[in-house]
């Protein structure tokens, strides 16, 4: 009897292995426990790094690629509604500023449309991106697609400047429910921010981090900086001006501050 059951046991056995490899169970539990705790670790395989968007953009947002608000521009501030609330003229009493930044763009999508700004010749681009992005997206993800804007200016002749990825603040999750875990939030955008300052530093590229000026030690943007959690009040835009201004002075002597008052 023990030696039927032994048997029975074995054939039981077996078959369930077989019925396993073929519908590759085993392979299917490694590859969900093995991504979802090294997706934030390991290096990605460049095939991870290409996303199928459809970047479609309101004509109003799209039609300003085409317009000329100056012949001859010399910076680019280029990003999403970060970039696109300020007067960037006025904020750094210029006239030779383009302002590409549109709301709710995400880096990808921001990588998509660098061909409208090819042979626009300006000298220095700030770079702004990646709140959009999360916590959807992987950061390494983010930082590639940040690597990628940086060669395209640097195939333009142009200086690239990198503004770290603002923090955001708990009233974020108020108006933005893909923001209620603003910690969570905060965390990635401390580590992307750290792939950001080494790539920088390693390739001597300059680069802002107005969090310095702006958020607490605890990675959170302090409230008077914030209209919503988000968005910046103007005091912020104004600390923004100034290291930009910083950085232009010492960037480049061909950058002549132009007569444009500020009212």
């Amino acid at each position: 009897m023990k030696r039927y059951l032994w048997i029975s046991n074995i054939i039981l056995f077996s078959i369930l292995i077989l019925i396993a490899l073929k519908y590759k169970f085993p392979q299917k539990i490694y590859d969900k426990i093995f991504n979802q705790e090294t997706q934030n670790n390991l290096p990605l395989k460049r095939s991870n790094l290409v996303e199928n968007l459809n970047c479609v953009y309101d004509l109003k947002y799209f039609d300003f690629h085409y317009k000329p608000e100056t012949d001859t521009p010399n910076i680019i501030m280029f990003g999403n509604s970060l970039i696109r609330h300020a007067d960037w003229n006025k904020l750094l009493s210029r006239n030779d500023v383009l302002n590409r930044g549109i709301s709710g763009d995400n880096l990808p999508c921001m990588c998509q449309r660098l061909k409208y700004l090819k042979d626009k010749k300006a000298k220095i681009w700030f770079i702004e991106g990646g709140i959009n992005d999360l916590p959807q997206r992987n950061t390494l993800i983010l930082f590639e697609k940040y690597k990628e804007i940086v060669e395209f200016v640097k195939n333009e002749h142009s200086i690239p400047v990198i503004n770290m990825v603002l923090y955001i603040s708990p009233k974020a999750g108020e108006k933005f429910p893909s923001r209620i875990n603003y910690s969570q939030i905060n965390d990635s955008i401390f580590k992307l921010n750290n792939y950001l300052k080494e790539y920088s530093i390693n390739n001597d590229i300059k680069f802002i981090d107005l969090n310095k000026e702006i958020s607490s030690e605890n990675k959170i943007l302090k409230s008077e900086f914030t209209t919503d959690g988000v968005h910046l009040t103007q005091d912020a835009y104004d600390k923004w001006a100034m290291e930009i201004n910083e950085v232009i002075k010492n960037t480049t002597k061909k950058l002549q501050p132009t007569s444009v008052k500020r009212k």
